[in-house]
Order: C-alpha cells, then structure tokens, then sequence
C-alpha cells in the first residue's frame, strides 16, 4: 500500500507505528478496508487499553507522533472512504477514536466526515520543492531569508547531519533547554514544565526513532564556535520530507541566524533526494512560528482533526487543563 502512494508521509509507514507501540505503550490496531470499486485503503492506527479490553482509546495517531490518516491505494483518499471508515470506527467498543489525517487530504476528510465528528482546526505549512532547490531558493526563499542564510554562513555558523543517531544527544540537549525556557517564559514551576515534557518527549524517544527509521530520520545540528545552537529531526518518505522536531538556544541562535542555515541545509538535501515537498509541522496562525516557516516560502494548509467519543474525552482534557492552569495561578501567587 505504501509503495503504491509515493507522497504518502513518513508517519504512515509500518515502522513509524512500531516506534509509537514501542515508546508510549500503545498496541498496533491498523485496518484493512476494501472500497465498493475494489481499492484497498489502510487506516494506521494505535490502541491503548484503559481498564478492560473494551475500554479503550484509539488514535491515527497520538499527539506528538504526527499525521496518518487514512491511506488510499494509488495515494487517493475519496469523501466516501473516509465516509465508510468513519462509520466502521464509530461501530467499534472504544471511547474514542482521534485521527490526524495527511493536510493534503483535507476535502476528502471534511466532505466525508459527518457533521456530528468534532473537528479541531490545525494548520500545517508545507514547502513545494517542485524544479529543484535552485528554484525554491530563487523564487520562494524570501530575499531577507537569503540573506540571513549568507549571514549565518559568514558567522562560521556549521551545520552538521547525521542519520546514525550520533546526534541525538545533541538533540535532547537543545530539547531540555527550550524546555526551560518556555517554563521561563509561561510562567510553570521548573519541576512540572520538566515532568510534562518528559511524558510528551520520554529520553528513549529519539534514540528509538532514530535505530529504526535508520538513515530516514535525519538529524541537522548547527554550531556556533563548536557549541550546539539548534538542531531538527527530519523523516523522509519516498517523495515527502517531514520536519518533525526543532530545538535551540536562544542566545547562541540569534546574532548568528543558524536556524536559517540548518533549515536551508535540510532543505537543499531533501530536494536532492528527490523529495517534492517538505512539510514543517503544524503552527497556530499568526503566530511566529508560522511567520518563520512562511520565510522559506512554506504554504499555508489549514485542515483538521477529528475525534469521535462515547465520553466527551475533549471535554474532560479542557477541563483538566483549566484546573492545572488554576493550579498553577494559586502556585505562582503564593510566590
């Protein structure tokens, strides 16, 4: 199925579900569909028991893993399939079932999806990397980008990759730093903003992704006078390229503008692997992030997420992170 569907995501493959089962506990519940024409689709999924086998969660895929979704033979998802598997899923004995489908496939999902699905709105930014990098570096870098990549070049900014895992460390280095900072910035005691991101981000996450994907998981560090300034972990697919994870150094990053130089370097390489897109995540709109990723000429994709409950599990979660915002208002008061 996946080699009939080369712009499939790297995130759709066997191997991404075996790193999910293996890092966060989940089991591999994917399913086979055929549709009234013949065509087969697959819908990567994962499951995890709750208290009995009955009671579970289902997810295409879990947060922090990235988009699946349903995958059609040929790489063609219609209305009616996701129709079809919809009304499969909402069948089965879960209390829910979550799905994060490929952007690209948007109007399928939202024609096929029916109105009774909860939707969360996303927005994805994906680069076309359609006549070569020569060309989305003359006609999509914006020009102030390219100069930010010629001035981290002339600040002796190095930029290192890697596809063994030797730079995993690197990673989480960078990692635990944001960590810190973002706790700085949000204003969350050190311990808890610590304790959440090593849930979300466990330390053996990488290192698994990194042995089994194998030179697909690329890893791109930049150096500023031999210190680690950022770094990102890049997935590769047949013919997609995917930014998966991000972290830097703020100091070390902004007089020298290294991110633009390890972006423009995982850029260049993913066009020379015959890649024709390179997807960089999903960003709130407006925010700066998405600004940034705007800079290399990444087009905006706005689509979304779909939840099906037999408990309001989304209504459950929100009220769980008011109360731990409250909680932490009445910390932070008591100084």
């Amino acid at each position: 199925m996946l080699a009939s569907a080369p712009r499939a995501l790297p995130t759709q493959s066997p191997e991404w579900l075996e790193c999910v089962c293996a890092v966060d506990g989940y089991a591999n519940a994917s399913r086979l569909y055929r549709s009234p024409d013949g065509r087969r689709l697959v819908l990567p999924l994962v499951r995890r028991t709750l208290i009995a086998p009955l009671i579970a969660m289902e997810s295409s895929l879990p947060t922090g893993w990235g988009a699946a979704g349903l995958l059609g033979e040929g790489g063609t998802v219609r209305p009616e399939d996701v129709q079809m598997v919809v009304a499969d899923l909402a069948a089965r004995r879960t209390v829910s079932v979550s799905f994060r489908p490929d952007p690209s496939t948007v109007e399928s999902w939202e024609q096929g999806c029916p109105p009774w699905v909860q939707r969360e709105p996303r927005m994805a930014q994906t680069l076309s990397l359609a006549g070569g990098f020569d060309e989305v570096w003359r006609t999509r870098f914006r020009s102030d980008t390219r100069n930010r990549v010629r001035r981290a070049e002339r600040a002796d900014v190095v930029v290192e990759r890697d596809d063994t895992g030797r730079l995993v460390p690197v990673v989480q280095e960078l990692y635990a730093r944001s960590v810190d900072r973002w706790a700085h910035q949000d204003g969350v005691p050190l311990p808890l903003a610590r304790w959440r991101a090593a849930r979300l981000e466990p330390p053996h996450k990488l290192p698994t992704v990194a042995q089994v994907l194998g030179p697909r998981c690329r890893i791109y560090a930049a150096f500023v006078d031999g210190r680690p300034a950022a770094a990102i972990v890049v997935l590769l697919g047949q013919t997609v390229a995917c930014m998966w994870r991000g972290a830097m150094d703020e100091e070390l990053v902004g007089p020298t503008y290294a991110t633009y130089l390890l972006h423009r370097t995982a850029i260049e390489d993913a066009a020379e692997a015959g890649c024709v897109s390179y997807h960089l995540g999903d960003s709130a709109p407006g925010s700066s992030l998405a600004l940034f990723k705007s800079r290399f000429g990444a087009a905006e994709q706005h689509y979304a997420g779909y939840r099906l409950d037999r408990i309001p599990m989304g209504s459950l979660a929100r009220r769980a992170r008011g109360l731990a915002s409250a909680t932490l208002r009445r910390m932070r008061g008591r100084g």
